[in-house]
């Protein structure tokens, strides 16, 4: 594969990862948890579809994930033990877990002290302490915040508490998730399918209709609700017409899950943008 084609699919993985990063951000899924699940997922596809030999072979794999062979040892080993689900905790966990056992940061019987939020001295504890060395460079005013805005600590006279040992996030349920999962998987293996297709007009259906200049709130919310009655008009349609030809599929065939996902997309400009751009309208530059 050539460069342009490796940094135009980069561009386009950036693109798809922004809503999934803000979300997976939101839910207190880490860096580390995040690069951990790309790791199994590079492993699993390398082994379904590029690996035709029976045994498993680490050192191709490797070579064909840029994984080094301890790291596909080290997914593998996951896969196959009850530790698959080890969790990475994120930073606001630390520091709690740190205020509710760390005995520097706890009073009589263990309970985790009122901290001021900076104190003049090393020895004094204080929150800026306690972020400082159970979450490395994170600033500790945007750590008090999220921790207060969680319902997690609590101000009392000017001091900071800790109220709740664990950092709960906004919930999703189960059934969200998975459909999530279902969805983004359904929508990028047509695109993908299409992209890679070895000839024209041999590609699943992948159409899409937009405004040319954009809409405003309003118009949107018409389109919204126009689409609503008609699109789900069109679905039953096609409900019906899975549901007469149920006999064309032959017992003992294999079978596929197959249907259509229609979506309304709003666009958010400022997403589209790259990080260097965000850097650049917030006045950085190069050193």
């Amino acid at each position: 594969m050539g460069q342009e084609v490796k940094d135009h699919l980069r561009r386009a993985l950036s693109l798809m990862f922004k809503p999934l990063i803000r979300l997976l951000i939101a839910q207190g899924v880490t860096h580390a948890e995040f690069s951990e699940t790309a790791k199994e997922v590079y492993v699993e596809i390398a082994l379904r579809h590029f690996e035709d030999e029976k045994r498993v072979n680490k050192s191709r794999i490797a070579i064909l994930t840029g994984l080094t062979r301890k790291e596909v040892k080290n997914v593998i080993d996951r896969a196959l033990t009850s530790s698959y689900n080890e969790k990475t905790y994120s930073r606001p966990t630390r520091v709690l877990t740190g205020w509710y056992s760390d005995p520097a940061f706890q009073g009589p019987y263990g309970i985790p002290l009122e901290l001021p939020y900076e104190s003049g001295d090393e020895e004094t504890p204080s929150f800026v302490g306690l972020v400082r060395r159970y979450s490395g460079d994170m600033a500790p005013r945007q750590m008090l915040n999220q921790l207060v805005q969680a319902g997690s600590v609590v101000e009392v006279d000017g001091r900071y508490k800790a109220v709740s040992r664990t950092f709960t996030h906004a919930k999703l349920s189960a059934a969200l998730i998975q459909r999530l999962g279902s969805v983004g998987y359904r929508v990028f293996s047509s695109a993908a399918r299409n992209i890679d297709k070895d000839e024209v007009s041999t590609g699943q259906f992948d159409r899409m209709v937009f405004a040319d200049d954009g809409c405003t709130e309003e118009v949107i919310a018409l389109f919204d609700e126009y689409i609503k009655d008609r699109g789900q008009a069109f679905l039953e349609e096609l409900d019906v017409w899975f549901s007469s030809r149920k006999e064309l599929n032959e017992g003992g065939k294999p079978r596929k899950e197959t249907g259509l996902y229609m979506v309304h997309y709003v666009e958010d400009k400022e997403e589209l943008e790259s990080l260097q751009d965000l850097l650049q309208e917030r006045g950085l530059t190069e050193d």
